[in-house]
């Protein structure tokens, strides 16, 4: 009986092909390949088309931000960065290589340029704001607008202070970094820094754009910055976003974010945050978990009451990182006047806070001389001996 059915399946199988069913499967086959060839050529397409991936992966990455972090504090180290170690902060972003460091001894302005070979990653940082350092006050509330020129046609307007400051250190940094560029074009380039050092990181990045404008809008470029100030006006923040990625982290409660103020300074203007917020919400609790917030959002850091503005805020942490860390460690001692500012200050009175008629802003803001009464500076840059270095030394 089981031989009757395999022998009637077999059969019923074999049957001849007429000239219809030829041309049916042919035109199934022809089909078939056709569609195949379609799938192919869009695939192409979208592979094509893909971009090139990130090795650091996206730049609002808690790993990416906290490495953004230490190398933002490094740029405080008191010890020298020639070997990478300089403690806690050098220890967490291990096989960075040091490239050149740069000074301005006259406005106590001071970054660096290192690469991280195994994350294909170049780093350009800058120290912020030195506790006591009027040299760095002067460039911090110099808030006057001056022209950005780089933005023509445009009119954008920049904190006076922070671009002096730019300007005075520009020489030892934006060639050098330009030719390391070329001569890695599979790296990526992050700029980063805090309070002061984020302004003069953002400017950085800027300058390289004006002389490099094909790195416009480039997915390899990147700013990631730490309790910085407002830089400049609208049409300035609008400039930023329209040539290069850009977060900026804010501790909740810190003041310095909040300068110079959103509102109208009488003979000056006013200021306006760029880029995407990463707001802190909860840094005693949680220093790891931050909310997106856009430039200005109302609900982020700006709605903070002045009554609970604290400079110990200022310093961080950002994702577990203090700015004050690059100074603890094995190899280096810890320093008193690490510490930032006087927590009790009251900013409610403060007149760069709250608009006061009485106030003599023109004075205060350097209108009548102010950091264009110096003429000349002398800057330092020191090259790192053994490290094949951007000039191919």
């Amino acid at each position: 009986m089981q031989q009757q059915i395999i022998s009637s399946s077999c059969k019923a199988t074999s049957t001849k092909y007429t000239h219809n069913s030829f041309s049916h499967l042919l035109q199934h086959t022809l089909s078939f390949k056709l569609i195949s060839l379609i799938s192919l050529i869009f695939l192409s397409v979208l592979i094509e088309a893909a971009p090139v991936p990130n090795t650091l992966g996206s730049i609002t990455s808690l790993p990416v931000l906290t490495s953004c972090a230490n190398y933002a504090a490094a740029a405080y180290s008191k010890a020298p960065l020639q070997n990478w170690d300089c403690g806690e902060v050098c220890m967490a972003t291990k096989g960075t290589r040091l490239v050149k460091d740069f000074s301005n001894p006259q406005l106590n302005t001071r970054g660096y340029i290192a690469m991280e070979p195994e994350k294909k990653l170049i780093v350009v940082a800058f120290r912020g704001t030195e506790p006591g350092s009027i040299r760095n006050y002067i460039s911090d509330f110099t808030t006057l607008h001056d022209l950005w020129k780089p933005a023509s046609p445009v009119r954008a307007l920049v904190h006076r202070g922070f671009l002096y400051a730019w300007e005075q250190i520009q020489p030892q940094v934006t060639d050098d970094l330009l030719k390391l560029i070329q001569e890695n074009p599979d790296y990526s380039v992050g700029f980063t820094g805090h309070s002061l050092g984020g302004a003069l990181t953002t400017l950085s990045a800027l300058d390289l754009i004006h002389k490099a404008p094909e790195l416009a809008k480039n997915e390899k470029l990147f700013i990631s910055t730490f309790g910085q100030p407002r830089m400049g006006d609208d049409a300035f923040a609008k400039f930023v976003d329209d040539n290069i990625k850009a977060v900026r982290s804010i501790v909740r409660g810190d003041p310095v974010t909040r300068l110079p103020p959103s509102w109208p300074i009488p003979f000056i203007g006013f200021y306006k945050h760029f880029g995407e917020e990463l707001y802190i919400n909860n840094p005693d609790q949680d220093p790891n978990d931050f909310q997106e917030c856009n430039a200005e959002d109302p609900n982020c850091s700006e709605s903070v009451p002045f009554g609970q503005l604290k400079l110990k805020y200022h310093s961080g942490p950002y994702y577990g990182v203090n700015m004050r860390d690059a100074n603890k460690g094995p190899n280096v001692n810890s320093i008193e006047d690490s510490n930032e500012g006087d927590e009790n200050f009251d900013y409610s009175a403060d007149p760069y806070f709250n608009y006061d008629p009485n106030y003599n802003y023109e004075g205060a803001m350097g209108v009548n001389g102010g950091v264009n009464a110096t003429k000349e500076v002398n800057g330092t840059t020191k090259e790192v001996k053994g490290t094949k270095g951007v000039n191919g030394s």
